[in-house]
């Protein structure tokens, strides 16, 4: 199976191929369309030789979109195009091959395991307030599948058990009253969620930034993933702020100065908890060293190295908030990753000090 075609034509940017996507892609003809959205601290130039030397091939240029493939395994194949936006540093990856086969041993490898390169991370009170905007514009709606997640000592408020941790998986028509009961009476927050906007669009979102394109208007999703990238970017922004650099003090003499990247916790971080964050650091690819821990006014301190990204940073938590210190080399990836961790296994509303 090959990339659906776009002919001969040239595109300028994104805003143009989606124009033309909007108006010519038939599910019918290609089927579902998968837009993969990722975040980047490298240039252009720099995006395509780090593709290049992980086994990707540009084989046709299309103005700014380039369409691309990769072998992989035995006989193995992915075609897509690829949309970069210079100025936010978002790519988008476009194709109709299969999300459980392609994309997953290559695109998805590729965003989580690439050092200054990440997936463009959903957290679950944004796909929360997605879900609640679509709702409220389009009162048809539905939602036939979902996935939800509740962490250990979780914050959010649950009426029933709200000591256990869990994921529910739903598939039926009543899939939004049946969230919203879920998530009252469970406390569970959404992971992934499959709308049905009657007479206008069906497609299903999920926390890894992957956006499937299943029937109907495709400009209404266009608009959907615009919104995430908009909320992605606050991140960013935020994360921008932090830099690690050496001053100068003498001739002779050069010190170390960082200034962090803030993740505020609502749902407190308390000693009894300190043991079982850092054994869930390590069950997810970190490596802890140097790590204190203080009683009684809670103070956290460990160097920490993220071993799916090649990356080193430091970090230091009390009760209320984690900051996280580059160490060299800032790694954008690195900082997703571990903000995903943390509202993924401590607080799912823990949020970043973002400058306007």
């Amino acid at each position: 199976m090959n990339v659906f075609s776009v002919g001969d034509r040239e595109f300028a940017d994104r805003v143009s191929f989606n124009r033309y996507l909007t108006e010519n892609y038939s599910v019918s003809h290609n089927s579902n369309l998968h837009i993969i959205a990722g975040i980047t601290e490298h240039p252009w130039s720099k995006l395509i030789d780090i593709l290049e030397n992980s086994g990707y091939e540009v084989i046709e240029e299309h103005g700014e979109i380039l369409k691309m493939r990769r072998d992989y395994g035995l006989n193995g194949r992915i075609e897509f195009y690829l949309s970069f936006d210079e100025e936010l540093q978002v790519i988008l990856f476009y194709t109709n091959m299969r999300k459980t086969e392609e994309i997953e041993n290559t695109i998805e490898v590729f965003l989580n395991d690439t050092p200054g390169v990440h997936y463009l991370y959903i957290s679950p009170r944004v796909m929360q307030s997605i879900r609640e905007d679509i709702a409220e514009e389009e009162p048809a709606t539905q939602i036939t599948h979902f996935s939800a997640k509740r962490v250990s000592h979780s914050g959010v408020s649950a009426r029933i058990r709200p000591d256990h941790s869990r994921t529910i998986e739903y598939h039926g028509n009543d899939g939004l009253e049946t969230m919203r009961e879920m998530e009252e009476n469970y406390g569970v927050l959404p992971r992934l969620m499959e709308f049905r906007v009657p007479d206008l669009s069906k497609f299903k979102i999920n926390k890894e930034g992957i956006f499937t394109f299943q029937s109907g208007d495709l400009d209404y999703l266009l608009e959907q993933i615009e919104t995430c990238i908009k909320q992605v970017l606050k991140i960013k922004r935020a994360y921008n702020d932090a830099d690690f650099k050496m001053v100068r003090t003498s001739d002779q003499l050069e010190v170390p100065t960082a200034e962090p990247a803030s993740i505020t916790l609502k749902n407190h971080l308390q000693y009894h908890e300190v043991d079982n964050f850092k054994s869930n650091m390590k069950d997810n690819g970190y490596v802890l060293l140097d790590t204190f821990a203080e009683e009684g006014s809670l103070y956290l301190s460990s160097k920490v190295i993220d071993q799916e990204k090649k990356n080193t940073f430091r970090i230091k938590a009390n009760e209320d908030e984690i900051r996280v210190f580059p160490q060299g080399e800032k790694d954008i990836g690195s900082f997703f990753r571990f903000y995903e961790f943390v509202q993924d296994t401590l607080d799912e509303d823990a949020s970043l000090e973002v400058h306007a």
